[in-house]
């Protein structure tokens, strides 16, 4: 897939995260939890997901150390500390 085409899908993805509530974003996460099928197409919906959660200010280190994502558990959002917690 080309540069264009991965900057088109990410662009789709954070346009339509940008106007998800924060419980359609954190089910759209949890979506994705054993998930080990990898595609551009994935990549681009899961970068333009993480980045929304960062966008809102949502603490993901659940889940992200800043270089990879683990979709090994379903999460939750807390919504008074504003963090995404591993709930299995």
């Amino acid at each position: 897939m080309s540069t264009e085409s991965h900057n088109k899908y990410y662009q789709e993805y954070a346009a339509r995260f940008a106007v998800a509530s924060s419980q359609s974003l954190v089910e759209s996460f949890n979506s994705e939890v054993g998930n080990t099928g990898w595609t551009s197409v994935r990549a681009s919906c899961i970068a333009a997901l993480i980045d929304e959660f960062r966008n809102r200010g949502i603490n993901i280190s659940a889940v992200n150390d800043g270089r990879s994502t683990d979709f090994n558990h379903h999460v939750r959002l807390d919504e008074t500390e504003n963090r995404l917690i591993l709930i299995d």
